[in-house]
């Protein structure tokens, strides 16, 4: 799949969300991390995701919503068990999570700097 394709799948997903959905799809995402602890070759995908949520999650760290939305977007494409490259097959099921979740830290990336700087 091309990254025209997965900017698509991410603009999608995170015009799809809403403020309140925040903390639903922030919860769903921990649980879903905790059953994926166990897999090695999610370590990246993990680590990642486990500092957008941290963002998401510290009150003292402002975001503009297009950014939290981005966040979102990519963790609600993260939860969907049947997206672009089903999670149920061995390795390759999380590789398009790997690709749009990479794009959001790309994307963000003086976010997150200025995140790890304290803000």
């Amino acid at each position: 799949m091309d990254a025209s394709r997965h900017d698509d799948v991410l603009r999608d997903a995170a015009s799809s969300v809403r403020p309140e959905d925040e903390e639903a799809i922030v919860e769903r995402t921990e649980a879903r991390l905790q059953s994926l602890t166990s897999r090695k070759p999610t370590w990246f995908l993990l680590r990642n995701i486990r500092i957008l949520l941290r963002m998401l999650r510290d009150r003292s760290f402002h975001m503009e919503w297009s950014s939290r939305a981005l966040i979102l977007g990519a963790l609600v494409y993260f939860l969907l068990p049947s997206d672009l490259v089903p999670d149920v097959l061995p390795v390759l099921g999380l590789t398009d999570d790997t690709l749009i979740v990479g794009m959001v830290i790309k994307r963000l990336s003086r976010e997150i700097e200025r995140y790890r700087a304290g803000g």
